[in-house]
């Protein structure tokens, strides 16, 4: 037993606030990650768009649920947009029941464009073909 000896209480002591300054900083640092999900950061709030277009993808998932649509542009061409939306309890809760969307529907988007992504928006109404709207 004579082997093993005790490490001195300074030095315990100082371990411990080591740990804590070390956890403390980590959590600091990693504090800002959550603000990939910040609206304004995303998203422009200062101007509405509007797109019409074909249902490809439905999701309906967290924390983010979200349409893929085909959109016609100006030129005739077709082009992918991203439509993203809360999650799925929050739209459920705002009347987007899942069984109101189909692939292949027409839906009418209204929403936020977003900042760093051409042919993406955040949705804010969603016109359904039979002239149902549903924002969340």
């Amino acid at each position: 037993m004579d082997a093993i000896r005790k490490m001195p209480r300074s030095l315990r002591r100082g371990s411990v606030l080591t740990v804590a300054v070390l956890t403390l900083a980590a959590l600091v640092v990693t504090a800002p990650a959550g603000a990939h999900h910040a609206v304004p950061v995303n998203f422009d709030q200062s101007r509405e768009i509007t797109v019409v277009g074909t249902l490809t993808e439905i999701k309906w998932i967290n924390p983010h649920s979200r349409f893929r649509m085909d959109v016609k542009g100006d030129d005739g061409k077709t082009v992918e947009w991203l439509v993203e939306m809360g999650a799925i309890n929050t739209m459920k809760r705002a009347g987007f029941d899942t069984e109101k969307f189909a692939i292949g529907d027409t839906l009418t988007i209204i929403g936020w464009p977003g900042r760093d992504r051409d042919r993406s928006m955040l949705l804010r109404t969603a016109v359904l073909k039979d002239g149902t709207r549903l924002s969340p």
